[in-house]
């Protein structure tokens, strides 16, 4: 049987975060120069972001693919990096909603400290996070949903 490979929208959160900041000061800088009323200033301000928005997730995607085969999960992204976990040194997985997307967090059985991985919803088709978390669960992965 082949091993299926659940493709997840992920994010580079740091970089969106930073591209999206940058963007609403560069925008109200400029915006602070034209001889307007302030209300005429926030409103120009407000009707930009969703544009910022939309460059800032396209300029951070970081697609990834999960694959869960022969008790590890593989994950590639499609930048760069892949890393290899083990599913027995996972002591369980916790999906965080957030606005936009998901918190995707694997606890270890010997670390404090979780890996965090960002889905991002915003500007994306449908991927596999129901799928994955299925198989997961299907190789005796603990998930909680909060």
């Amino acid at each position: 049987m082949e091993n299926p490979s659940f493709h997840i929208a992920t994010l580079h959160r740091g970089r969106f975060m930073l591209l999206l900041l940058l963007g609403i000061c560069v925008i109200t800088a400029v915006v602070s120069r034209f001889d307007l009323t302030q209300i005429v200033k926030i409103l120009m301000l407000l009707v930009s972001l969703p544009g910022l928005l939309f460059l800032s997730v396209r300029a951070s995607r970081n697609s990834s693919f999960w694959t869960v085969a022969n008790g590890q999960v593989q994950i590639r992204f499609e930048k760069a990096g892949e890393e290899v976990i083990s599913i027995q040194d996972i002591r369980y997985l916790r999906n965080l909603p957030r606005s936009g997307g998901n918190l995707i967090m694997i606890f270890y059985k010997k670390s404090r400290s979780p890996r965090r991985y960002w889905r991002n919803k915003l500007f994306q088709k449908n991927d596999d996070l129901d799928r994955l978390i299925h198989a997961l669960r299907q190789n005796g992965v603990e998930y909680y949903y909060m």
